[in-house]
């Protein structure tokens, strides 16, 4: 039988020139982030992934609720985006603070009256981000500013709105 390279499968996605790629390494930090912190997200489903280059090169990570589409073709009811270029060049500890921040973004509420869970996104002036900054300070939103800017040649203006 020949071969058809239209049913070979990738583990990637080419779009506009961005490289969407499910990521092992994001999902284990993410897992041990969880684990450390004791977050529960219910029946929550989240996936993980990087984007090549980069989501935009001034947002470094994304957390999304997953559309019904998305959901229905992946079982996922979040998703988790981080620019890959920055994710190369970030140590352990930062990568581990990021996704913190990311998972903090998840709030799944379950609805006694319709007995069903709702996929909710918090907000990030949400009361539950000054944890981060409060027992970790703020270093590692520093760092990824900096190295976006590194990464991208941005003012100091621009690398001020470099974002997650």
């Amino acid at each position: 039988m020949q071969e058809n390279d239209y049913l070979d499968p990738k583990g990637e996605i080419t779009l506009s020139g961005k490289q969407l790629m499910e990521s092992p390494e994001v999902e284990k930090i993410a897992g041990k982030v969880i684990e450390k912190f004791n977050l529960d997200f219910g029946p929550a489903q989240i996936g993980y992934f990087l984007i090549y280059p980069n989501i935009s090169k001034q947002r470094a990570a994304k957390c999304m609720k997953a559309t019904r589409e998305v959901k229905y073709y992946s079982g996922n009811d979040y998703l988790i985006e981080v620019s890959g270029e920055l994710w190369d060049m970030l140590d352990d500890d930062t990568k581990e603070m990021l996704i913190y921040h990311e998972l903090l973004h998840i709030d799944p509420v379950f609805k006694a009256k319709n007995q069903e869970w709702k996929m909710n996104i918090k907000k990030p002036d949400f009361r539950d981000y000054y944890t981060i900054n409060d027992k970790f300070g703020n270093e590692w939103y520093k760092t990824i500013q900096a190295t976006v800017s590194s990464l991208y040649d941005l003012d100091p203006r621009q690398e001020s709105k470099v974002s997650t």
